[in-house]
């Protein structure tokens, strides 16, 4: 297949060659030198077709300013047929109006009255003042109608072009967008591996350091029922040595105590003798205090 476009066919020529190296073809993207491949066949068919683009804009460029020649002529020429025209018109237009003016001579000639020949006078001028104003606005209002005609030719002609530039470079934006994420997933996917293996050595000197904490609390551990193992031991010692210093001192004290009670009896058996030893009716009772006051030593 050939194109209808002759400076395109250096292009239409290497499609052949393109489809034949790049039709259907699958790139082992997932390794360095497929996805080089890929790479190098995506610039090399980009090329292309950024320079078809750029071939199609520079040949189309002629035929839009040809249209734009082409209205210029038409609008210069027409100027010049109208400045042809226009004397003949103003001729006719003269000789209509002289026979217009006899008439109306005429009929103020024939009129009884001069103030009715000045008003019809005044409303022929009148009407073809107005006529001459219409036409004026008439001619003002088709040159502004093709003013706008050629303005709104000229605007869509800029819109289209600019709007294909657009989607050129939007085409091209989307195919670097596109390149950009494929790094980006590349890059992802080396920080997963990179990650994933940071996360394996921080799992095994977790594991270390678990152990380690282990080691170390049962070793604590140990410590604090050895320690606690020694104070109760020590506790239960001195509850021990309290028992026997308490019990020593209640002893000591029932001694002190069965002393004093001792005592405190001798002085009232001393002091029962001291003061009814005399009377007759406590003799036998007096002799006998005394007796034991002698036989058990104090």
């Amino acid at each position: 297949m050939t194109t209808a476009i002759q400076e395109y066919s250096p292009t239409e020529a290497a499609l052949i060659d393109l489809q034949e190296r790049y039709e259907d073809i699958v790139f082992d993207v997932t390794s360095p030198e497929g996805m080089a491949q890929a790479k190098k066949g995506r610039a090399e068919l980009r090329e292309y077709r950024v320079s078809l683009e750029k071939m199609r804009v520079q040949i189309k460029a002629p035929a839009l300013e040809r249209c734009q020649v082409i209205d210029s002529e038409a609008r210069r020429i027409t100027a010049a047929l109208t400045a042809l025209e226009d004397p003949i018109d103003a001729q006719i237009k003269r000789e209509e109006k002289r026979k217009e003016d006899e008439k109306i001579a005429q009929l103020r000639a024939a009129q009884a009255k001069q103030e009715a020949e000045e008003r019809a006078k005044r409303e022929a001028e009148e009407a073809i003042l107005r006529a001459e104003r219409e036409a004026i606005e008439r001619e003002k209002a088709e040159l502004a109608r093709e003013k706008r005609e050629r303005e709104e030719l000229e605007r869509l002609a800029r819109e289209k072009m600019e709007a294909e530039q657009r989607e050129a470079r939007r085409k091209i934006e989307e195919e670097e967008r596109a390149a950009r994420f494929a790094r980006e997933e590349e890059d992802r996917k080396a920080r997963q591996i990179r990650e994933a293996e940071e996360a394996k050595l921080k799992a095994e000197r977790d594991k270390i350091e678990a152990e380690r904490r282990a080691v170390e609390d049962a070793a604590r551990k140990e410590r604090e029922a050895a320690e606690l193992r020694a104070r109760k031991e020590r506790e239960e010692q001195e509850a021990r040595d309290r028992a026997e210093r308490e019990a020593e001192e209640q002893k000591q004290r029932e001694i002190r105590r069965a002393e004093q009670e001792s005592l405190d009896a001798r002085s009232m058996l001393q002091a029962f003798v001291a003061r009814y030893g005399a009377l007759k009716e406590f003799s036998p009772v007096t002799a006998a205090i005394r007796k034991f006051l002698r036989e058990v030593p104090a």
